[in-house]
């Protein structure tokens, strides 16, 4: 057991000037879910950014998306996606963007991003399938549902390499060695981060609960999509930690009211997906 007392909460507060995520991206998300605040107020503050044009430019224009013409500003890409859906690829790529130069010594971050994109492309696919309306925030759901292991591993690196040890013993899986060594695990970290950033319940508690969805209070259906989604991510990418490679809970198909036979079906549209989605939000990402 560690002998810090900190809660999940502190954790975040305490190191959250290192956790940060860019001013613009912050400013929208604000901004977003202020009604006071147009589609011009929200395209003058991206624009000020040309980084982040750059990769929103060249995220709405790839073949993942597959619109029809040309998106050659922000103003053009709002009016297509709407203001909500451009702060979630704003999130993603801020996201990406901001944990990727972790020392190799910690985590393999290329696999690590690997792993979090596939989770969101099965879930975004999940959503489309369910006719979920913005299926881009099931992406962001996704993307960020491991986050609260890259917490741990750039604040406790030391304790975290010891969760992974422990976690090879037989019978122990890493959230019950998480558990013992820091009384919380990475879900319950990646819930306080997404609520330090100001980011609605509806990624929140996905978060919080994709190891078990029954335990979800509001959004059930995000949860349980989030939940099958990485059980696809660890059939199609390498799981980060040796008990990731969960079952899928019975109960997630059961709510989302899904033929289990889909499973097959979406394992390989993801699979076909991914190769274009790392590239054009983790391999070619501008620093």
């Amino acid at each position: 057991m560690m002998s810090s007392t900190l809660t999940s909460q502190e954790l975040v507060q305490k190191n959250i000037n290192l956790l940060s995520l860019p001013e613009t991206a912050m400013r929208i998300n604000t901004m977003v879910s202020d009604p006071n605040s147009t589609a011009a107020d929200i395209g003058d503050i991206v624009s000020q950014d040309p980084a982040l044009t750059s990769r929103l430019l060249r995220v709405v224009n790839s073949a993942f998306y597959g619109f029809p013409s040309q998106i050659d500003t922000i103003s053009m890409a709002i009016t297509v996606l709407g203001t909500r859906q451009l702060r979630d690829l704003i999130m993603t790529t801020s996201v990406i963007n901001r944990f990727r130069d972790i020392p190799a010594s910690v985590v393999d971050m290329e696999n690590f991003w690997c792993h979090s994109l596939t989770t969101a492309i099965a879930a975004r696919n999940f959503a489309q399938y369910l006719k979920i309306s913005n299926s881009e925030r099931l992406f962001v759901a996704g993307l960020l549902h491991d986050i609260g292991k890259l917490v741990m591993y750039i604040t406790l690196p030391d304790p975290s390499r010891q969760v992974v040890e422990i976690a090879t013993e037989p019978g122990i899986d890493s959230r019950q060695a998480e558990q013992a060594i820091f009384g919380f695990t990475h879900a319950d970290v990646g819930a306080e981060l997404l609520r330090q950033w100001k980011l609605p319940e509806s990624l929140i508690e996905p978060v919080s609960y994709h190891h078990e969805p029954m335990a979800a209070k509001v959004y059930l259906q995000e949860t349980a999509i989030v939940h099958l989604a990485n059980v696809i991510a660890n059939d199609i990418q390498p799981s980060i930690s040796i008990d990731d490679d969960d079952m899928a809970d019975p109960f997630a198909w059961k709510l989302l009211e899904l033929d289990p036979s889909l499973l097959e079906r979406l394992h390989e549209e993801v699979y076909q997906q991914l190769d274009e989605v790392l590239n054009i939000f983790y391999y070619t990402n501008a620093a």
